[in-house]
């Protein structure tokens, strides 16, 4: 190869080499247009998102299609992963998952990697179920004497109940049997999280008690590395809950009983 070809193949490779950095270019400006924030390359270069949180139960799969749908809006697929409580957090504040599909507020000061999305999903109810009738709910201090049991992870009931006599399990059937079998006095959880569970003739005798513990509010999380997502997940999520589409969306949950559509 003479010295004239050798200056065309490298004039050839620099030109081609411009092209794939000018397409690269290019496609993750459009991305960040689309999603109206400005991200590096590298947010765009995964094809799904991992979102990691509690195991299936209604509660869990009601905010998973909120989530999801969210994320759609926006062009990026997601994909849920269901684990125990405590170990979802380890997960996603490791960055094992690139988000926690839902918690409380401030649960970034224990697990500081999580970057809150400053859009409350929904607003719950802690609910006490039991099957005596003569137990008076009124705030977290009114549990004291009792046995409670709550789902493993809960970090509400855990810093609630401090002290108090507590049981915790993976399952809210397995709470519920607790409660049938006299082994808890009380389970805690949320009125959505524990409605599903009550349709079975088993907890035939459980009854929701009145009023709530408490009420408060959860959030969606996402990991430090992909915090660029905040102000275009804020932005949707505040277009839902105007138009009233969050509603919408746990009102077809509950008529559905939980199912889910996306697979």
């Amino acid at each position: 190869m003479n010295f004239v070809q050798k200056l065309a193949m490298c004039m050839l490779f620099f030109f081609t080499a411009g092209l794939v950095y000018a397409n690269h270019a290019v496609t993750a400006s459009a991305a960040a247009r689309a999603l109206n924030i400005k991200c590096p390359l590298a947010c765009y270069q995964k094809e799904k998102l991992l979102i990691s949180t509690f195991k299936k139960y209604p509660l869990s799969l009601t905010v998973s299609e909120i989530v999801k749908s969210a994320y759609a809006k926006l062009g990026v697929e997601v994909e849920v992963r269901y684990l125990p409580g405590k170990r979802s957090l380890h997960y996603s504040n490791t960055g094992h998952a690139d988000g926690e599909l839902f918690r409380i507020q401030g649960i970034d000061h224990i697990y500081p990697n999580l970057v809150r999305i400053p859009v409350a999903i929904m607003e719950l109810e802690t609910i006490a179920y039991a099957k005596r009738t003569d137990i008076v709910i009124d705030g977290w201090a009114s549990l004291t004497p009792y046995k409670i049991g709550f789902l493993r992870g809960f970090r509400k009931a855990e810093d609630n109940t401090q002290g108090m006599h507590v049981y915790s399990a993976e399952k809210m059937s397995s709470l519920f049997n607790l409660l049938v079998n006299g082994r808890v006095d009380l389970v805690i959880e949320s009125r959505i999280g524990g409605k599903n569970s009550l349709d079975s003739k088993a907890y035939a005798a459980v009854i929701p008690l009145e009023p709530p513990i408490t009420k408060f509010k959860i959030f969606h999380y996402v990991h430090r590395e992909n915090k660029s997502l905040v102000p275009g997940l804020t932005k949707v999520l505040r277009e839902m809950e105007a138009s009233g589409e969050l509603q919408k969306i746990i009102d077809d949950m509950i008529e559905r009983d939980f199912s889910l559509t996306h697979k």
